[in-house]
């Protein structure tokens, strides 16, 4: 016999039994949504803005806040849920409330939706009553912009969707457990076992290939308790579905142009339902008697102790070798098996509460160990061969090359696409197509020679300098492939880098000067040996003319004569951006209308020279020793203690100057770079002052420095 009471009734006594959620979510939502818009719309107020400046801020807080970029709400939406499934659900951890639950004359199925519709509506009904508030506060505070009800009720529906795909997760965490503990550590691991399985197969890459190194290429790593973990990359988890979805969603520029992710939110709605049947299976399935244990069902503790053992003595050894020597492959090994074993225990312990049966020898704990030497074999003897990589030239469709000593000198617009992303490297190889890649395949050669050969470990002698680079492989197949690479800077690799500069090819896609729109040139300026900011007065048109004889010389510049020639300065060319985009309130990030690009003044760019001395700039060298009465060297130790040596004879200044570099720039070819150590200031005739900025010697400084710091061979 089943009961005859309306579900809804149902629905509405269980919403009262848990009515401190209720109250609970109201509030907090009333704090992260009306009360932020009115406390973020007072603050813009009190900026002191114009009048359509500060319409323009106001309606992109009260977008931002009703929207996509509410920090506090998406995280409320993940908090609540595990909140709401736990309990709802709850009464599966009491042996009592089980019984007296599944003894009503109801059917499974209705017990366990009751809970279920009543923990969304205890979300969705003040979530929204709270949206339409804010609404208001909005249009009460004279801010009321264009689309804010078609973003806001998007925004709505985006999070409604992922938080249910958080509460059924926290439902399945509770229906797949025995106690609140083990419930709360499962709903932790469904949402971050993608990051942490990610991060095993990133970590072990990194600990154990030469060549491959996702950290460069996703934004770099972050470490915590000597284990560090990296950004980037595909992920299997919800949070990480949720995060992109608000990431889609907040990418345009304009608030204004910004719209609901509809293909995240279908993505969503998709794992949402597959999670729910999954629950309701599992629900049905679950053991009445599977209370207090730390699994219900007692065939997945070996599957779930496999689960969390594997990934978690990977991290720990890997972080605690580290710290040892990335070499020492025995102590990982011994680390790895160590940390396995325990883990194994603890993880038998939390099943039986039973230490002698917990010590006891398992298959399970085999299993582990044996996935743990396989994976172990494969990364160390690289059995896959990951570093030797090298597809065939008949099977590449183009190729792309990062090369640190090149390209680690160029700045590149804001809104150009190598700004995208977390890493300027991957952006840049992303957004670069060189079909004529024969000097680069041939680099890359070079460095899986290095793999085969000498096992990933260069051995340099006494002056060697390493060339550093990454390169991409795109497939005829479709398929991206990225490898980086540390070969000896030999003649051979000078001569191919050489050969890839030149080409028009590169040149076309890595100069900075091809993304800059001369028409958009607002200022120009100079910096030289005489002073660090010199500003080209002059007429709009003299200063597109003088950029576009820059241009032409350095598109004409040949590689080798850019590293014989001496960088004797840099313009600061001063432009509009392509798209103005918009101020918006502090704490998110500001786009000025113009930005500023660096670019070298190369010796030989006599054209450009001549045009900044007829607009009244003279570019000052190493030539122009009759106007220099003195140059002194700051020389700092490496705890910080200056002196300063004085140098008046001419030869030596000459010296000096030839062998001094700015701040910005290295020498490719030669390996030179700025020694920041040993400053230099320049003090001119006639009461000129001094250029004391920027200014250091290169890491081979002439012999007359090193008479004076007696460092003489």
């Amino acid at each position: 016999m089943t009961s005859k009471i309306s579900f809804t009734k149902m629905v509405m006594q269980n919403v009262k039994e848990r009515g401190a959620w209720l109250l609970v979510t109201f509030l907090v939502l009333l704090m992260t949504l009306p009360v932020q818009i009115m406390m973020r719309l007072d603050n813009v107020a009190a900026l002191g803005l114009k009048p359509k400046e500060m319409e323009k801020q106001a309606a992109d807080v009260f977008l931002n806040t009703t929207g996509f970029d509410n920090v506090f709400l998406l995280f409320f939406v993940v908090i609540a849920a595990f909140c709401l499934g736990m309990t709802g659900y709850h009464y599966l951890y009491s042996r009592e409330k089980t019984d007296f639950y599944h003894s009503l004359p109801l059917k499974r199925e209705r017990i366990f939706f009751v809970p279920y519709v009543s923990g969304i509506l205890i979300f969705a009904v003040p979530y929204l009553i709270n949206l339409l508030l804010a609404l208001l506060a909005g249009a009460v505070k004279g801010t009321f912009p264009a689309h804010a009800v078609s973003l806001a009720l998007g925004a709505f529906l985006t999070h409604m969707v992922f938080f249910l795909v958080f509460y059924h997760v926290a439902i399945l965490a509770v229906t797949l457990t025995g106690n609140l503990f083990t419930g709360a550590m499962a709903y932790a691991a469904f949402l971050s076992y993608g990051f942490i399985i990610k991060e095993v197969f990133i970590s072990m890459s990194e600990r154990f290939f030469q060549t491959v190194v996702p950290s460069m290429l996703y934004g770099g790593s972050f470490s915590f308790m000597r284990i560090s973990f990296h950004g980037g990359g595909w992920t299997l988890s919800p949070l990480y579905a949720y995060y992109m979805a608000a990431l889609e969603a907040v990418k345009a520029v304009r608030v204004t142009e910004r719209k609901t992710p509809w293909a995240w939110c279908g993505i969503g709605a998709v794992l949402a339902l597959v999670i729910l049947l999954l629950c309701i299976l599992v629900y049905r399935l679950r053991p009445s008697e599977s209370h207090n244990k730390a699994i219900a069902f007692k065939k997945l503790e070996p599957v779930i102790k496999i689960a969390v053992v594997f990934p978690f003595s990977i991290l720990f050894a890997i972080g605690v070798s580290s710290g040892i020597g990335t070499h020492v492959f025995i102590w990982f090994v011994m680390i790895l098996v160590f940390s396995a074993w325990v883990l194994s225990t603890a993880m038998d312990f939390l099943y039986r509460m039973d230490i002698k049966e917990s010590l006891r020898p398992r298959l399970s704990t085999g299993v582990v160990l044996g996935m743990l030497a396989v994976m172990t074999v494969i990364y160390r003897f690289d059995v896959l061969g990951m570093d030797t990589y090298l597809p065939k030239e008949n099977k590449i469709e183009y190729m792309s090359v990062y090369i640190d000593k090149i390209n680690g000198l160029y700045s590149y617009p804001y809104n150009s696409v190598y700004y995208q992303g977390s890493s300027q490297m991957k952006s840049y190889l992303d957004n670069t197509k060189f079909e004529d890649f024969e000097s680069i395949y041939d680099l890359a050669k070079m460095g899986v020679e290095v793999q085969e050969k000498d096992g990933g470990f260069l051995k340099l002698q006494d002056g060697e300098s390493v060339l550093y680079y990454c390169v991409k492989y795109h497939l005829k197949s479709g398929r991206d492939v990225y490898r980086y690479y540390e070969i000896r800077q030999d003649d051979q690799a000078v001569s191919l880098m050489g050969k890839i500069y030149d080409s028009w090819e590169y040149k076309e896609q890595t100069l900075p000067v091809e993304f800059i729109d001369e028409d958009k040139i607002t200022d120009i300026s100079l910096k030289d040996i005489y002073s660090s900011n010199r500003q080209v007065t002059t007429s709009a048109e003299m200063m597109k003319n003088i950029f576009k004889t820059y241009k032409s010389e350095w598109e004409s510049l040949s590689f080798e004569d850019s590293t014989k020639q001496q960088v004797v300065g840099f313009l600061y060319v001063e432009s509009l951006m392509e798209d103005t985009s918009e101020k918006y309130e502090y704490g998110t990030l500001v786009h000025d209308d113009t930005q500023t690009q660096t670019l070298p003044l190369y010796e030989g760019f006599v054209n450009t020279r001549k045009l900044l001395e007829e607009a009244g700039c003279t570019v000052y060298t190493a030539k122009d020793l009759d106007k220099i009465e003195k140059i002194v060297l700051v020389s700092a130790d490496n705890y910080g203690k200056e002196e300063e040596y004085t140098f008046s004879d001419r030869k030596d200044i000459k010296e000096i100057l030839e062998n001094s570099l700015f701040d910005q720039y290295s020498n490719p070819a030669l390996d030179n770079y700025p020694d920041y150590t040993k400053g230099v200031r320049i003090y001119w005739k006639d009461g000129q002052g001094e250029t004391k900025e920027g200014i250091f010697l290169s890491n081979n400084p002439p012999s007359c420095v090193k008479k004076v710091l007696k460092t003489e061979d």
